[in-house]
């Protein structure tokens, strides 16, 4: 038998005394109760890890939870089975179990309550670190594969940088750097490798191209020493045998004179610029001042006979490369003199004076040098008569001229000696409008 207690609830056990076993006598009756209260509900917490509590009469009157939270499990006490109660910020789910069968909700009864809010808590804790797990792993994640991805896309970035470099300027001394770090890709090394091996073997073919262009030429030699060389040696002849003659007046000495001293110094710049261009070119690499240098090709080519001056646009930087500056002067020269001779024949053809000689009224030859990386450019442009289409394709060509006096080695000696310092030399033209020279040089070629 269960009653309701001050202090919980009292289990009263009553067993009759009696003596003997056939007629016994019943002396009385003897009782013996225990206390459901808190501290037994504190003993029972401990084994079951809930909170306990005993109710009876529709109140709790013993609990493992403070005496003020009581009123609130109320609806536990009267609900049947599993039910779910608010005790000041935790929700509880509570299991109503009845002590002596009764199912009365007044009857005594035990609370058995489980705190969802911890439960809740605890899979917060789980969910929340979870979730900065998986953040974690998907950072290392993408950073691992960015690294893997460097390492597979960086000796192909390389690779497609060269390329795009060697199409657009044509200088295949470009490499592509090979490091030899851990994780590196192999086809990706095989690649840059290949490339390099590649670039080598199309460079040496150009140069035993050049090389076997140049030797060939020389049978074309005979043409020119039959062309170039016989006139002038015509016109020496022609005025020796006026020498000769008895009565020779001093103008017509003066004349005779005159004419053999130009063109001896005719024949000498042919058999200059033909050895020049037959013979193969050593270079004298030191560091040089390419400002400087291109200032006293200017002047050099002004000096050489009268024209348009040259206009210097030059970079305000002190651009210093290594390079043969004697070889590099000769190739600037003859680059500008031709800029020069075709704004003089641009201004003989439109603007002459009253004596037919050419009226130039503004600098309309410019040289201009810029930095560009590792790299220097020299751009070389005038507003002359231009290149026409159908010659832009043999403007290199040895002896290929225009002008009547020009043996056509000018242009193909300035392009060897700036191929051979690891250069590129490009011409647009525009007939009427004018042409444009683009030298592109390394600061330091891979030969010096």
């Amino acid at each position: 038998m269960i009653r309701p207690h001050d202090r919980g609830l009292m289990q009263i056990v009553s067993v009759p005394i009696f003596v003997g076993l056939d007629n016994p006598d019943v002396f009385g009756r003897l009782s013996i109760g225990f206390l459901l209260d808190d501290n037994l509900a504190q003993q029972f917490k401990e084994v079951t890890g809930s909170e306990v509590a005993f109710a009876a009469g529709g109140r709790v009157l013993a609990s493992t939870l403070p005496a003020a939270t009581r009123a609130a499990l109320a609806p536990a006490i009267r609900a049947d089975g599993i039910s779910t109660v608010n005790v000041g910020d935790e929700e509880y789910i509570a299991l109503r179990r009845p002590l002596g069968g009764l199912q009365d909700p007044n009857a005594p009864a035990a609370l058995i309550l489980r705190s969802r809010t911890a439960r809740l808590q605890f899979l917060r804790t789980i969910r929340n670190g979870l979730v900065g797990a998986l953040i974690a792993t998907v950072l290392l994640a993408t950073i691992i594969s960015y690294v893997l991805a460097r390492t597979v896309t960086r000796p192909l970035a390389a690779v497609t940088s060269a390329m795009r470099h060697v199409a657009e300027t044509g200088d295949l001394t470009r490499k592509v750097p090979l490091h030899s770090r851990t994780g590196d890709d192999e086809d990706a090394r095989l690649l840059a490798t290949t490339f390099n091996t590649l670039t080598d073997s199309i460079a040496t073919f150009q140069r035993e191209a050049a090389q076997k262009e140049r030797l060939s030429s020389l049978g074309r030699l005979a043409t020119v020493i039959a062309h170039e060389v016989r006139n002038p040696l015509m016109i020496i002849r022609t005025s020796l045998s006026s020498l000769r003659r008895d009565a020779v007046t001093p103008g017509e000495l003066r004349e005779a004179v005159s004419d053999i001293d130009e063109e001896t110094s005719r024949l000498n710049r042919i058999v200059t610029e033909v050895l020049d261009f037959a013979r193969p070119m050593r270079f004298d690499y030191a560091d040089a001042n390419i400002n400087a240098l291109c200032v006293a090709s200017a002047q050099a080519a002004e000096a050489g006979e009268p024209g348009p001056a040259i206009t210097l646009d030059l970079d305000p930087s002190e651009l210093r490369i290594v390079t043969d500056a004697e070889r590099l002067r000769t190739a600037l020269v003859n680059m500008l003199t031709n800029a020069r001779h075709a704004v003089q024949s641009a201004a003989q053809a439109h603007n002459p004076d009253a004596a037919g000689v050419a009226v130039i009224s503004e600098p309309l030859v410019r040289l201009l040098t810029r930095a560009a990386g590792d790299r220097v450019t020299i751009t070389i442009s005038d507003r002359g008569v231009g290149i026409a289409p159908e010659d832009m394709a043999h403007i290199f060509d040895p002896y290929f001229t225009t002008r009547r006096t020009g043996t056509g080695l000018g242009l193909p000696i300035a392009r060897n000696i700036v191929e051979g310092l690891g250069g590129t030399i490009t011409v647009t033209s525009q007939p009427g409008v004018g042409t444009e020279m683009h030298l592109d040089l390394p600061l330091r070629p891979s030969a010096a």
